[in-house]
């Protein structure tokens, strides 16, 4: 048995750090450290990462170098809307598809989500922790990876994957994970599992189809909050009087709540189609 062309390995090294969430959002690709921790020479990395640019996961920019992107609101949105079709669809497919091995797995996975829901919950912080989101996050995909093969189509398997980790850079980042996403998810993911069960193909194709609906609500929302945050200036920096810096406020609010419900209009109308 041949062994991988060394390309294919860098690819899969590197997709899967930034998959796993340990290369996030702007984190920069060094060509020198990755082939030093792979162990092979810097030109099948170059080739890796010259393929992940191809696939829109990274960029050039300058004085910087190779950073990880963050997907515009837009492709956010756009994105989504390719997860609602394939998924619902795999979702559904599932029924007649999955075996009685992976519907013990998705029980076993949604076992372990209740678990972290409760150890979360006697641990009373109010966002999930690092190691904590990191096991989250795994078993998110696991359990979504197991409906995608069951759809036995490589070429939906592939996509299914690919849209995953490109939300996942914007939104394991930047989504605040706390008990509310958490309880949703662990109930969509429940629901799903069950509705397979009970071979229900509209109920699976429905609750998938909600469980990505409120994700995207959700990458939004945090998409949003951060651009208001990188172009907000402090005006309290601006040595203001007091009654100046609250009307400066207040037209901002004004400014960013139109361009905010003008945006949400306009995904609305797209995720609604």
């Amino acid at each position: 048995m041949s062994q991988k062309p060394l390309r294919e390995r860098a690819y899969e090294y590197i997709y899967g750090k930034i998959a796993s969430g340990h290369f996030h959002a702007g984190s920069v690709l060094s060509e020198h450290s990755l082939a030093r921790d792979i162990g092979i020479s810097r030109t099948p990395v170059r080739e890796a990462i010259g393929r992940l640019k191809a696939e829109g996961l990274v960029e050039q920019v300058p004085r910087y170098g190779t950073v990880i992107r963050t997907p515009l609101r837009h492709e956010i949105i756009e994105i989504f809307q390719l997860r609602e079709a394939l998924e619902s669809h795999v979702a559904s497919s599932a029924v007649e598809r999955l075996p009685q091995s992976d519907i013990a797995l998705l029980e076993k996975l949604c076992g372990q989500l209740g678990q972290i829901l409760g150890d979360f919950d006697f641990s009373g912080e109010r966002t999930l922790g690092e190691e904590m989101l990191a096991n989250f996050l795994a078993i998110d995909m696991a359990f979504h990876a197991i409906l995608a093969r069951a759809g036995g189509n490589p070429r939906i398997i592939k996509i299914i994957n690919e849209t995953r980790v490109l939300t996942r850079i914007f939104g394991a980042e930047h989504k605040i994970h706390n008990r509310t996403i958490l309880s949703e998810a662990y109930k969509y993911h429940v629901e799903i599992m069950e509705a397979i069960k009970s071979y229900d193909a509209e109920g699976a194709r429905k609750s998938m189809l909600n469980h990505i609906r409120v994700s995207l609500r959700e990458t939004l929302d945090a998409y949003d909050q951060v651009q208001k945050e990188m172009h907000s200036p402090d005006v309290e920096d601006l040595g203001l009087p007091a009654d100046v810096e609250a009307c400066l406020n207040r037209l901002r609010e004004e400014g960013f709540a139109r361009d905010h419900d003008k945006a949400t209009d306009g995904s609305s109308a797209q995720t609604s189609s």
